[in-house]
């Protein structure tokens, strides 16, 4: 089954990685909710691209604009889910997605983007939603912007396992240390190794060490012998990030597994399509 998944929500026209966002891509048709994660000083897992407030999407505590030198100062994994709750990221919207609707609004943490979600598919009747988690993790921030690679990833595992959505759920990383945490802790996972690199799909599994599920490129590195590579090895491909009409049109073409995206009613809208022209 080919999958959309909501990039960050829908970036393109709500604040990233918020509950709102969520909701959005879910009413789109959205299959998988795309999202990052990072950890808080009370070990709560955050859904959050950057392990500081982004001065483009964030303001300070106190309500002041950030800077890009001074952003990084605002450490999420020195401070508590509870202070965090109180930030704004969504009311200045995001420069570089003009169509994003302004809002106040919160990272939340994995849990209670969770609870929100179950709770919004079975209200309305939907089919349960899955969840695709990006880890982001640089083995070098080790111990200043989040754990090590082991408790990380178990954290993350954890909370999927006392949510039950483990078997709804994708794990995906450009860390090969979190991949093979993952793979210990729950075969079950779906695991997507994540790659933003010249190098061929071949060497780029070699050096992961196993041959995963899914594989994430950055959609411009798609070509043909990376198609013919995984589908000799039953390898989804699942690009990342890809938001043009005509960029979706070819990845589909080619014979992708699925799309991430920032624009989610984009991708619905060109399967719609050819189903349409194959009818």
């Amino acid at each position: 089954m080919f999958t959309i998944h909501g990039h960050r929500g829908c970036r393109g026209y709500l604040p990233e990685n918020t509950i709102p966002a969520f909701f959005k891509a879910i009413d789109m048709g959205c299959h998988f909710l795309e999202m990052d994660v990072v950890v808080t000083k009370d070990k709560e897992i955050l859904v959050s691209h950057e392990p500081w407030l982004n001065h483009e999407i964030c303001l300070a505590p106190d309500g002041q604009t950030l800077s890009p030198e001074n952003e990084k100062r605002y450490n999420l994994y020195d401070m508590t889910y509870a202070q965090i709750k109180q930030i704004d990221c969504g009311s200045i919207g995001h420069p570089r997605f003009p169509e994003q609707q302004a809002m106040r609004t919160y990272k939340p943490s994995l849990r209670d983007m969770i609870d929100a979600m179950e709770w919004y598919t079975q209200q309305h009747g939907l089919l349960p939603i899955s969840y695709n988690i990006e880890v982001k993790r640089l083995p070098e921030d080790d111990g200043i912007f989040h754990p090590n690679g082991l408790e990380f990833s178990s954290l993350i595992i954890d909370i999927l396992r006392e949510k039950k959505v483990l078997q709804r759920s994708q794990f995906q990383s450009f860390d090969i240390e979190c991949m093979h945490v993952a793979r210990q802790l729950a075969p079950e996972l779906r695991l997507s190794f994540l790659v933003d690199n010249d190098k061929s799909a071949a060497e780029n599994i070699q050096d992961l060490g196993f041959m995963p599920p899914v594989y994430g490129p950055y959609f411009q590195k798609i070509d043909a012998d990376m198609m013919l590579y995984a589908q000799s090895n039953k390898l989804k491909v699942i690009p990342w990030t890809v938001n043009e009409q005509a960029d979706i049109h070819r990845l589909i073409q080619m014979g992708v597994a699925g799309l991430i995206s920032d624009y989610p009613d984009r991708v619905v809208k060109a399967v719609q399509e050819r189903k349409k022209e194959a009818s």
